[in-house]
């Protein structure tokens, strides 16, 4: 039999062996014979042995013989069994190294690692030599090693297979991941757990996925509550819009009226041109949040940028002003210079940019602050 993961090289050696103690037993029985007991010489021993001494001296070499046959299978099945077993485990652990997921063994004791496969190595970023024997106490920070520790117990105690769905943990390789863990308890004949198993997902990738639906989500019911505003809104603004147009025309009548009176009070004129007004000021404001909440359309005219700017700053003035918040116009564009832009569009950029900044003043802990819009020519090099 040839030498194989330490079986012995030499043919037959325990047969050998058992010869050649038989062979010594039956050379120790002629020697007794001649020398103790006087029973001829050597030669005669050897050549002319009696039928009792030749009965006895050849069972004696083939018990020793087959005993040493005997003793040959049993190590050749020992050896082979080993083998089978060897093989097995190899093909276990191939099977349990190449699963996706991380796959952990500990002893049930004192919940030290005894196996990680090649999964768990590249998740925790350590080798299998450098897990082994050790605890989550040497691996992980204080809070994590002591959830994981008292999971742990829990599986040990129930006695059954418990699913963790969502188990933060810090790695040395890859930083803050999610696992999605099962653990098993492994029991002896007894009853008594002996290992923990555990089955570990990592769902990182996954979860950050969940978190993005989520937001795209809250964006999503985010702008539809301001779309069904905007269109609220823009429904208010139509129906306020007719009042005020009559109001206006019913101010600028009484302005006449009083006008055309002998002596009309000296102060109710001017309190009726106030009026008309900030009546006329409001339908402005009105007709400019329809232009704004109005979708629009690509058409697009010649826009005196500084009127734009202005309109827009009137339109948020009760903004500022809640918000103690003072906007400075700094026309730079010379009287009279246009471009061609959509005037809503315009509208919308300006506003937007103003109600970032009414939100940066208000993050930034201050109780008032300033904005500063100014226009200006492009240098052309």
């Amino acid at each position: 039999m040839s030498k194989k993961d330490g079986f012995p090289s030499v043919q037959y050696t325990i047969i050998w062996i058992g010869l050649l103690i038989g062979l010594g037993f039956y050379a120790s029985d002629i020697i007794i014979d001649v020398f103790v007991f006087g029973e001829g010489t050597l030669i005669e021993q050897i050549l002319h042995p009696t039928y009792h001494e030749m009965w006895m001296r050849t069972c004696v070499l083939l018990v020793s013989v087959s005993f040493a046959i005997y003793v040959q299978i049993l190590l050749k099945r020992e050896h082979q069994t080993s083998e089978r077993a060897k093989t097995a485990e190899r093909f276990l652990n191939s099977i349990v190294d190449n699963i996706p997921s991380m796959v952990f063994i500990k002893d049930a004791a004192e919940l030290r690692f005894v196996h990680v496969n090649h999964t768990g190595e590249k998740l925790l970023g350590l080798t299998t030599q450098e897990l082994i024997g050790k605890s989550d106490s040497d691996l992980f920070p204080e809070a994590q090693a002591e959830f994981f520790t008292r999971k742990d117990r829990e599986v040990l105690k129930s006695g059954v297979e418990l699913k963790f769905a969502q188990e933060e943990i810090d790695t040395a390789a890859l930083g803050r991941r999610w696992l999605y863990t099962r653990k098993v308890p492994i029991l002896d004949d007894k009853g008594q757990p002996i290992y923990l198993l555990g089955i570990s997902e990592d769902i990182t990738e996954a979860k950050q996925a969940e978190e993005e639906i989520r937001r795209q989500q809250r964006d999503m019911a985010h702008v539809m509550r301001h779309s069904t505003m905007g269109e609220m809104a823009s429904g208010l603004a139509h129906e306020l819009n007719q009042p005020l147009t009559a109001l206006t025309s019913y101010c600028g009548t009484a302005v006449t009226l009083v006008n055309s009176l002998p002596s009309p009070p000296p102060q109710l004129g001017e309190i009726l041109e106030r009026v008309e007004e900030q009546a006329h000021r409001a339908s402005q404001i009105i007709q400019h949040l329809r232009n704004f909440l109005s979708k629009g359309d690509a058409h697009k005219e010649p826009l005196d940028l500084d009127q734009v700017i202005a309109g827009m700053i009137n339109f948020l003035k009760p903004e500022l002003k809640n918000r103690h918040v003072k906007i400075e116009h700094h026309p730079g564009v010379p009287q009279g210079f246009k471009v061609m832009a959509n005037k809503v569009q315009i509208e919308q950029i300006l506003v937007n940019l103003a109600l970032n900044s009414l939100e940066a003043i208000k993050g930034s802990g201050k109780p008032t602050g300033n904005i500063i819009v100014q226009t200006r020519l492009p240098v052309v090099k």
